[in-house]
């Protein structure tokens, strides 16, 4: 599908996107469910638990200030690849409603 992504370990899938339903999933023993939303400020939630949250805070005409609040339970991947799909750089996913 278009704008999904999976990350490997090896040769197993570890997270795999489901833009569609605008969830990441951590695939093999112990599967988990992410969802996220992708407006001004950008959020990954789990079971009701926010673990990741960023922020853009913009001054005048400088450049954009990000805060990224991160959950100590979320590991690096996980944080990676919500990175990577809440950029603005990113096929203008997460443009701020």
């Amino acid at each position: 599908m278009k704008n999904d992504a999976e990350l490997f370990d090896s040769s197993t899938v570890v997270y795999f996107t489901d833009l569609a339903k605008e969830r990441i999933i951590k695939s093999g023993q112990g599967v988990r469910i992410f969802y996220f939303k992708l407006k001004k400020t950008n959020q990954l939630i789990e079971k009701g638990k926010l673990l990741i949250e960023i922020r853009e805070e913009r001054k005048g005409y400088k450049q954009s200030v990000f805060y990224i609040d991160v959950d100590e339970s979320v590991d690096d991947l996980l944080l990676l690849l919500f990175l990577h799909y809440s950029t603005k750089e990113f096929n203008s996913i997460g443009d701020g409603d």
